[in-house]
This record gives C-alpha cells, sequence and structure tokens, in this order.
C-alpha cells in the first residue's frame, strides 16, 4: 500500500509559482519605472528631437499605458517598441499627432472634474474632503463645490490655450506653455488653495498637500 500524501514537501510546480510571485513585484516596478521614463523624456524630446522620433515616442507611451491595463504578460514589453517602429516609419508626416496629448489630457481632467457638478452628484472635491472628515458643514460644502469648479474651469482653460497656440503655428510657445506654465498652474492653484484654506478656516484641522495627494490616489474618482 502507498503511503498517504500527508507532510509530503511542495511539487516542483508549486515551487516555481512561489519563485514567479517573488519575482512579481520586481517586474511590476520595473514596469512602472519604464513608463516614467518615457514620460519625462516627452517634454525634451517633443523640444529638441525631431517631429516623428517625438510621434514615435507618443506611440511607446501610449502603448506601455494600454498595456498597463490590458496584460500583464512578459511579451508587454514589446508593445512600446512596435507601436513606436510603427509611428515613426508610417507616419513621419504626422506632426499634428504632437498636439493632441496636451489638449486631450486637460480635457479628460475637466471633464473628470466637471461631470461631478451635475445634479444629483457629490463634487470631486466635496468628496475629498468627506474622506477627510466624514460630514461636512455647509459652509465647506459650498467652499469644496466652488473648488470643484475652479479646478474644471483651469483644465479647461488649459486645453483651450495649447490648440489656440497650436493653430497660431507658434511651437516655441506652445511647448513652453504645454511643458512648463501647465504644470505651473496646476501646482500654484493646488498648493495656494492650500494656503488660503489654512487662513480662511483656521478652526478645522487640515492635512498636509501630499496627505491630499495619498488620499487621491486610493479614492475611484470615476465613481457616480
Amino acid at each position: 500500500m502507498l503511503p498517504e500524501a500527508s507532510g509530503v514537501s511542495p511539487s516542483p510546480p508549486t515551487l516555481r509559482r512561489a519563485a514567479a510571485s517573488n519575482r512579481a513585484p520586481g517586474a511590476a516596478f520595473a514596469w512602472r519605472a519604464f513608463g516614467i521614463a518615457l514620460f519625462l523624456a516627452y517634454p525634451p524630446t517633443a523640444h529638441y528631437a525631431r517631429p516623428a522620433a517625438t510621434v514615435a515616442l507618443l506611440a511607446a507611451l501610449a502603448a506601455n499605458l494600454a498595456a498597463s491595463f490590458l496584460a500583464r504578460h512578459p511579451a508587454r514589453w514589446l508593445a512600446p517598441a512596435a507601436a513606436a517602429s510603427l509611428l515613426f516609419l508610417e507616419l513621419t508626416h504626422a506632426q499634428w499627432l504632437l498636439y493632441v496629448p496636451p489638449i486631450a489630457i486637460n480635457l479628460a481632467l475637466g471633464w473628470l472634474f466637471g461631470r461631478t457638478l451635475a445634479r444629483g452628484r457629490v463634487p470631486l472635491i466635496t468628496r475629498f474632503a468627506m474622506l477627510e472628515r466624514g460630514t461636512l458643514s455647509e459652509e465647506l460644502a459650498r467652499y469644496t463645490r466652488t473648488l470643484t469648479w475652479l479646478w474644471t474651469l483651469l483644465f479647461a482653460g488649459a486645453a483651450l490655450a495649447p490648440l489656440v497656440l497650436a493653430l497660431s503655428g507658434n511651437r516655441d510657445a506652445w511647448w513652453l506653455f504645454t511643458n512648463l506654465v501647465n504644470y505651473l498652474l496646476v501646482a500654484a492653484l493646488f498648493l495656494g488653495e492650500f494656503v488660503y484654506r489654512r487662513l480662511r478656516f483656521r478652526n478645522y484641522r487640515h492635512q498636509s498637500p501630499l496627505r491630499v495627494l495619498h488620499d487621491v490616489r486610493r479614492m475611484d474618482l470615476f465613481e457616480r
């Protein structure tokens, strides 16, 4: 009679799965680092490189983002290179693609904030405040709704400005706005609002900007 299987050491397939799980965090970190590197490479590439190279970099970045959501297979590393090669070879004259990302990104952010201002929905900044404080006073509710409007208008303007500059043909002004002024405006509103809120609502406890960003990361921004 064969002995019972209790107490038998894990089989090789189990050991292989354990090794794979140990490698997974490192692979995920490398993939995120690769995406960040592509993102950081865009501003200097858009300014100094040939348009075809910039279009190829945009394709690689888009493929990296898409593969992050659609695939976990190691072959996803091939997607950015394949997309970049295709765009570089086939669309070398599609310079208009360079102007799409800042417009599309700001429109998407404006929609993300603006959609929550519709009747029956909770404004996005109000949700952030409720995550921190629970219930809000009427004064804070009005303030957070106004602030949601302000962010919506900022992103709408930040989408309109590069469109106007692109149509004007002034690429240097377009580059300056999309790669510097746009980020400065967002930072100024984020940090300036924090200072203003500390002064206006002195009797409330306020989280640091870093803590606010941490709370935003764990929130479902697309909740109805």
